[in-house]
């Protein structure tokens, strides 16, 4: 097939999760939770490596892959899947629109099989770009105004009163790595996206960066000396390569590969055990 047989526009991120799935080796027997799927662009390169794919959006009626029905579901409710029967979850600028982002991974994690893989892609909030566009007004891009109530809103329908969010829910890449990990997720690939050139020209603030990242966490490093000395040093460590990452310096749009290790309730017993031996 050619690059433009599917009828979807190849641009943005989806480029670059487009050349990922087409990476991956035949899915023949896998299952995948595309959510949300939107007009069925991921389901069909997935349907195309041979994998069986259930779509799942708050509008099932977008989805524009012949042969292929999507289901209605809201990321902020239970997923209509059942637990522990998915190899794959592809979910592509989704989690930026969710109040509960911890319930979203932890539904990730119910439906996923125990090593299954979790492809998040949402708008990079700690970029170059980004974080001098929160400094001057509060926004990711300077040439918009921050989040409001009047374009982060909407409504589903005319007789449903339930709220649905633009990027009110915007997140960085060490709030998310949180949450992933609190959740029984490890983060296994890094996936360079788009690059921004306004990003790549903050570039001379590096050395800042890499000042400022040590120094910060050689003072909270004191402030946790009940925490094991080799724990302290693995976590500052892992915070600052990831703050420091040219992915999240420069790319527009965060794009992880994620591992389900743990169920969830592995995951907060693995943290508590770890908070008693303190």
């Amino acid at each position: 097939m050619s690059n433009s047989d599917s009828g979807f526009t190849n641009k943005g991120i989806h480029k670059y999760v487009r050349r990922y799935i087409r990476s991956l080796p035949d899915l023949t027997g896998k299952t995948v939770l595309d959510v949300p799927c939107g007009d069925g662009r991921s389901t069909y390169e997935f349907v195309r490596k041979g994998a069986s794919v259930t779509p799942v959006d708050l509008f099932p009626e977008f989805l524009k892959v012949e042969g292929v029905s999507a289901t209605y579901g809201d990321m902020a409710q239970s997923l209509p899947v059942a637990d522990g029967s998915m190899d794959y979850i592809i979910c592509q600028e989704g989690i930026e629109h969710m109040p509960n982002q911890v319930h979203v991974f932890e539904e990730f994690n119910r439906v996923l099989k125990t090593g299954g893989r979790l492809i998040l892609t949402t708008p990079n909030y700690s970029h170059l770009r980004s974080r001098v566009s929160q400094l001057l007004f509060e926004t990711d891009f300077w040439k918009r105004m921050p989040p409001s109530e009047l374009d982060s809103i909407w409504f589903a329908d005319s007789d449903n009163s339930d709220l649905y969010f633009g990027h009110l829910f915007l997140i960085g890449v060490q709030k998310l790595l949180t949450i992933s990990k609190i959740c029984g997720f490890n983060l296994v690939d890094n996936v360079r996206a788009d690059r921004g050139s306004t990003s790549m020209l903050f570039g001379i603030l590096w050395p800042l960066l890499w000042l400022t990242s040590r120094l910060t966490a050689r003072s909270y490093r004191k402030k946790i000396s009940s925490v094991d000395t080799s724990a302290r040093k693995a976590y500052a460590k892992e915070r600052i390569d990831l703050n420091l990452h040219p992915n999240t310096l420069f790319c527009k749009h965060t794009f992880w590969v994620l591992e389900k290790h743990e169920t969830v309730a592995e995951a907060r017993a693995t943290l508590r055990k770890k908070m008693r031996e303190q």
